[in-house]
């Protein structure tokens, strides 16, 4: 992120390195060591994760990095406290790594931070680090203390021993095969609530019961979660009570020698609350140490009582790195800069602004972002010492952020560059930010001025005096203001409830009270709930999506001359809301707010419920329905017959009907594309909207009692019945096959009846319904008269439209006749037809309002003589033409040859009639076509008399017309 002028860091991470080559070639012995103390704690009855050996002299081993081979594992072997951090990071299964041979018992404390990512095979970690207790965060990886991601293989996250992460939180990421993490409880375990990064992990996992445990939290079935308060840890040892220093447990009552680990402050394993004489505290690890120590070991200076990594501001080190206060006339200034590719130094979290600690000047600008919950105590500890800026500052999104106090130092910012050309301080969407900082010597923008937006608690006047105190460009400011003003003090608006209806709430204020402007916001609540604070009432308006809003200016009020008057309009029924008045503009002494007031309106008439239909078959309706606030339900159900008389006014032998079950099918749709069918929806969105708002506009209401009266029906209803107010499905049975229902449901109180939810449905049609029940057919004997006999479908699929009869022989001929129901009827269901051909069966297909079917074939017998006998005395032929039969075209082989020859005939005849027009020049003597047509006369006169035609001059050919009947006189030479 940024580089510092000084260089004992480098010195530091030098020391770090020759630490690490020490502790991995003392490993293997203090293996050794550690592996019989355990054999020796188990012989003795006492599980490993429970009682952890008794205190000895302390091991610190500098921050260990593992990563690419497991083998590296052994820098961590004889290890007590890690005064740095743990990585375990990028180790693969090639080569294999039996994890189960490295275990670290003597390891009990981290002071900075511990992560696992990409370390495959790896499955659990309870065996590897069992008396782990405390991972202190005094450095953060971003805002974690523990970090758990993308480990494919890890089943078990367990620290049996661990009771607290004194700083930072807990992030555990994609870890795909993770079990039962979920019965532990993370913000006993920080110290702090709601932080925490919990991914869920395998969806296979068995639901964690604690078994045995003190509380409810665990790691696993069978260890049990600790926290800080359980201090005493060893029974078996009769430990009753340890001192108030320890951590984790002790093996001696009271006693700061014999603590598992310390709170705070450790004194070569003694634990104490501060260190002793000419001892040093190095925070960071917090323990004590010698002046010797802290130098050479550690590479640090001592000031006062503390072993610093870098001397405060106003100080120097002399040659025993002790720091001195500098003289007058000395330079003490310590500059900190961005990186090479950048222009600024950024700040997302704890572990960043620790970073810069001690840094005075920040040559570059200055940006804070942090989204976290953290502890601001920390960043003005590590932000204080800042005196300039050379660029710009900007915090911006800094959502938990509550004030800018760790800057009270800071004196002058430059502003090269500018933010968007014109601000040296930008602070813009912090949500929670409410405070500022108040200089503690002067403060000037050498060049730019303030951006303030959208700081949802920082209000106007503490803005105003912020901006007064800065020696800056004031044209060039621009601070949240008129209706995004937040009110800083405001007095208490005394706020009243005059009148409520079921939609209407009339409140009252006093006038004396008021300011130039005024603003009510409300919203809905749910009953028994309150509304727990006030942060989304300060926001700008276009944040508060959850509140409504009015904008009010006192000469539009209405008043009595002491208070003024407001009618909240279009609300809810029976529904409880949050008021809040608040005044402002003008003088910042007349900003008034009131309290939160609660009021709900008045029950009206049920609104109308929702009915839909769940299932349905030939014979029922299953309909679902929802309301609240009703006593009962109130069903109406009509039976709408379909128009008969319509229906047979129509020949649907020459206007086939549509399938009706069939209009919204698949076949239908498979033909329309991507743009119609999004076309068709946004249709049906806009209608069922307009509906919508029909409805509500024109629904029952105390408001509009006129419309609360029972729709008029022509028909009496099929069913009218009362249904309990807990009904939620209901079943209509006993309906007829493929018939429309109009299902008609309000909503009744003791207030009234809701107005009606109509739903018009069909029941379904039944497979082989319109089949006929009866079928005889014979023929005429010596004739191709064929007779008829069916009756119509007893309870078909809605009422019969038309039937078609096909006939069939051997010979592949076939013929097909259609009629409509009503001509079928007339003729007394007998039906007639004189045919060119000989069948040998017949068969009837139905046409219904649900569809169609074809009867079996039924073979076509010889007429007797009471068969032939016709219900009429009209003849055949006579009949078919007075019922108006069509006759389908015969689609038999015979037809189709005969069509054939007709066509090639006729052709063939065109073709004669051009040839002949053509030889008598008719294309050019189109008056005289007339002595050509038609064709028959001319051929009747050819009969009688021919033409004569000679070659004149060798070219032109004359024709003389000879004509018996004619004279001399009729030709003129």
């Amino acid at each position: 992120m940024w580089r510092s002028v000084r260089s004992q860091q480098n010195q530091q991470k030098e020391q770090h390195a020759e630490n690490k080559n020490q502790n991995h070639s003392m490993g293997f012995g203090h293996n050794v060591v550690g592996l019989i103390l355990l054999v020796l704690t188990v012989c003795c009855g006492v599980g490993v994760g429970a009682v952890a050996a008794a205190p000895g002299p302390e091991h610190e081993c500098t921050s260990i990095d593992i990563r690419n081979e497991c083998s590296k594992m052994h820098l961590l072997d004889n290890c007590t406290v890690v005064t740095g951090y743990v990585m375990i990071t990028l180790i693969a299964t090639h080569p294999y790594c039996n994890y189960s041979t490295y275990k670290f018992p003597k390891l009990k404390e981290i002071t900075e931070f511990m992560i696992f990512t990409e370390v495959r095979g790896l499955t659990r970690v309870d065996e590897m680090f069992p008396n782990l207790t405390v991972i202190r965060g005094r450095r953060l990886f971003l805002n974690y203390a523990l970090g758990v991601t993308n480990m494919p293989d890890l089943e078990y996250l367990e620290f049996p021993s661990l009771v607290a992460i004194q700083r930072g939180h807990v992030y555990i990421g994609n870890c795909p095969k993770l079990c039962q993490h979920e019965g532990v409880n993370w913000d006993l375990l920080t110290l702090s609530r709601g932080e925490n990064h919990i991914m869920v992990g395998s969806s296979r996992c068995n639901t964690s019961v604690c078994r045995g445990c003190d509380s409810s939290y665990c790691w696993s079935t069978f260890k049990c979660q600790r926290s800080q308060n359980d201090n005493v840890a060893h029974y078996k040892v009769k430990v009753d009570y340890c001192h108030d220093e320890c951590l984790g447990g002790c093996h001696q009552n009271g006693s700061a020698t014999a603590c598992q680990i310390c709170r705070g402050i450790s004194d070569e394993g003694v634990c104490v609350k501060r260190c002793p004489e000419r001892k040093y505290l190095l925070e960071q690890y917090q323990r004590c140490y010698t002046q010797e120590e802290c130098v050479k070991k550690h590479n640090h200076f001592t000031f006062v009582s503390q072993c610093v990594g870098f001397c405060p501001s106003g100080y120097r080190a002399n040659e025993k790195n002790e720091c001195m206060r500098c003289g007058p006339q000395e330079a003490c200034i310590s500059v900190c800069s961005p990186e090479p590719s950048s222009n600024a130094i950024t700040i997302y979290n704890l572990g960043d602004a620790e970073e810069l600690r001690g840094c005075q000047i920040v040559n570059g600008s200055l940006i804070i972002t942090i989204r976290n919950q953290v502890n601001e105590t920390q960043l003005v500890q590590s932000l204080t010492s800042i005196r300039e800026i050379r660029g710009h500052l900007k915090v911006y999104r800094s959502s938990q952020l509550r004030s800018l106090k760790f800057l009270s130092n800071l004196e002058r910012i430059h502003g090269d560059p500018l933010e968007n050309r014109h601000y040296a301080l930008i602070l813009y969407d912090n949500k929670q930010l409410g405070e500022l900082w108040k200089p503690e010597s002067k403060l000037e923008f050498v060049e730019g001025g303030m951006f303030m937006h959208r700081n949802n608690k920082l209000c106007n006047k503490h803005m105003k005096e912020f901006q007064g105190v800065v020696t800056h460009d004031r044209s060039l400011d621009s601070l949240q203001t008129s209706d995004q003003e937040v009110l800083c003090s405001p007095s208490k608006l005394l706020l009243f409830v005059q009148k409520r209806t079921h939609r209407t709430v009339k409140l009252s204020w006093p006038k004396s009270q008021t300011s130039h402007e005024l603003e009510l916001v409300h919203r809905p609540l749910p009953p028994g709930v309150f509304y727990p604070e006030e942060s989304e009432l300060e926001a700008p308006v276009c944040i508060r999506i959850n509140w409504q809003r009015r904008l009010l200016f006192p000469d539009e009020l209405s008043e009595n001359g002491t208070h003024y008057y407001f009618v909240l309009d279009k609300l809810e029924p029976d529904t409880r809301y949050a008021c809040l008045l608040r005044t402002f503009g003008g003088d910042l002494s007349q900003e008034a707010r009131s309290d939160l007031l609660y009021v709900q309106t008045e029950r009206d008439i049920p609104q109308p419920p929702l009915l839909e239909l769940v299932r349905k078959t030939d014979s029922s309706l299953t309909v679902r329905m929802k309301s609240h606030n009703h006593y009962h339900y109130m069903l109406t159900v009509y039976e709408l017959e379909d128009d008969e008389a319509y229906i047979d006014s129509r020949d649907y032998c020459h206007q086939p009907s549509y399938l009706w079950q069939d209009m919204d099918g698949g076949q239908w749709r498979a033909f329309e594309d991507y743009d119609d069918c999004c076309a068709h929806q946004a249709e049906q969105a806009d209608d069922h909207y307009f509906i919508a708002e029909m409805r509500k506009q024109y629904r029952c209401s105390l408001d509009n009692q006129d419309q609360c009266h029972d729709l008029d029906q022509e028909h009496a209803p099929l069913l009218r019945v009362q249904l309990p107010f807990n009904t939620s499905e209901y079943e209509l049975r006993q309906l007829q096959r493929y018939r429309l229902y109009s299902l008609q449901l309000q909503a009744c109180s003791d207030l009234g009846c809701s107005s009606h939810t109509t739903l018009n449905e069909r029941t379904n049609y039944t497979l082989g319904a319109d089949l006929l029940t009866q079928l005889t057919a014979c023929r005429v004997p010596d004739s191709n008269k064929y007779i008829l006999r069916f009756a119509e479908p007893v309870q078909p699929n809605g009422q019969v439209v038309s039937y078609v009869v096909h006939y069939r022989n051997n010979l592949s001929d076939s013929h097909m006749s259609c009629l409509t129901r009503l001509q079928h009827a007339t003729a007394e269901y007998v039906y007639a037809a004189q045919l060119n051909v000989t069948f040998s069966e017949c068969a009837v297909r139905v046409h219904s309002l649900a569809g169609d079917v074809l009867t079996p074939y039924v073979a076509i017998t010889w007429c007797s003589e009471q068969e032939q006998i016709l219900p009429h005395s009209r003849p055949t032929k006579q009949l078919n033409t007075s019922l108006g039969v069509s006759q389908v075209k015969t689609a038999s082989s015979h037809s189709r040859g005969i069509s054939i020859f007709l066509v090639c005939f006729l052709f063939g005849c065109s073709l004669s009639l051009m040839w002949i027009l053509y030889k008598r020049r008719c294309w050019r003597k189109l008056p005289g076509l007339r002595r050509y047509v038609p064709v028959v006369q001319w051929l009747r006169e050819r009969h009688h008399t021919e033409d004569r035609e000679i070659l004149v001059d060798g070219f032109e050919t004359v024709r003389f017309q000879n004509n018996n009947n004619s004279s001399p006189d009729d030709y003129r030479m």
